[in-house]
């Protein structure tokens, strides 16, 4: 492991750890905080711890740690190759110096979380866990052409709506052929391994032993977001007993950053009728 030292970032995250292989970097940050439930905060496909900052400074009473994962944002997609998401999840997890209480995914990383609960005799087994518009597939929903093509077409709309969403104040008055060539430039780097690193963890969710999980679970999603759009969250709260999910109509994919003071109003409530459980 790397010496830890100071984030080269934001100076509202400290580094903590970091660990450089021959094929993937992991790191951890921690942000200001020095009570209550530790969270170890899982970003999305794209992106990067330092988009928790507007959640992590709403939600007080918390000691968070940033994950920094190999599916951040200009990653070159390798890491597929290596590990499945949970396994490198977990790996990011023995580098947070304390245990963790809760797990707070968001997309992607809601499902890298997801698919470490259902795996069994995980270790970093948290008291709760919380993901932010996380992917499901119910059973019914078979995998075929059409579907593909109705993913890959919601997977551009979230890219669009993710650079939107990261431009902040200045994607108001952005010329939009600008924006539409920023949206095309973030697609086209991505690439189809990007896509399908996705829409394989999306369509495997049903293969999950989610009816095996203990851990409380809050889910929040958009009623509008095509995450857990038609049945998808009502077949996700039957698969898993353990869940509460919850939609609301004002919530966006990237409702962590733009309805920031709701999700952490929920979030708390949540944490404080969850009791707590012994993590070695």
């Amino acid at each position: 492991m790397a010496k830890p030292k100071e984030a080269s970032g934001p100076e509202f995250w400290t580094r903590v750890a970091e660990v450089r292989g021959p094929r993937e970097r992991l790191a951890v940050s921690r942000a200001p905080g020095t009570a209550g439930p530790v969270v170890a905060l899982v970003h999305g496909l794209e992106g990067s711890g330092d988009s928790w900052r507007p959640l992590v400074e709403a939600l007080t009473g918390c000691r968070a740690y940033a994950l920094d994962l190999p599916w951040r944002a200009g990653n070159p997609y390798r890491w597929r190759q290596h590990g499945t998401p949970a396994d490198w999840l977990r790996q990011a997890l023995d580098l947070v110096p304390e245990p963790v209480d809760v797990l707070l995914g968001h997309s992607f990383g809601s499902n890298a979380v997801l698919e470490h609960l259902a795996t069994p005799d995980s270790p970093h087994v948290p008291s709760a866990a919380v993901l932010l518009a996380p992917f499901y597939r119910p059973e019914s929903l078979t995998v075929d052409w059409p579907l593909h093509d109705a993913a890959l077409a919601g997977f551009r709309r979230v890219i669009a709506d993710g650079v939107r969403v990261g431009l902040g104040e200045r994607a108001r008055t952005m010329d939009p052929e600008v924006l539409s060539a920023m949206v095309a430039t973030a697609l086209e780097r991505i690439g189809p391994v990007g896509f399908l690193s996705l829409f394989l963890q999306f369509v495997g969710t049903t293969e999950l032993a989610l009816a095996d999980v203990t851990v409380p679970t809050l889910v929040l999603a958009g009623q509008h977001d095509e995450s857990l759009a038609g049945n998808r969250a009502t077949a996700l709260a039957a698969a898993m007993p353990a869940a509460t999910v919850r939609q609301h109509a004002h919530y966006g994919h990237f409702c962590h950053a733009e309805q920031t003071g709701d999700v952490a109003a929920e979030i708390a409530a949540f944490l404080m009728n969850t009791p707590e459980r012994n993590n070695p």
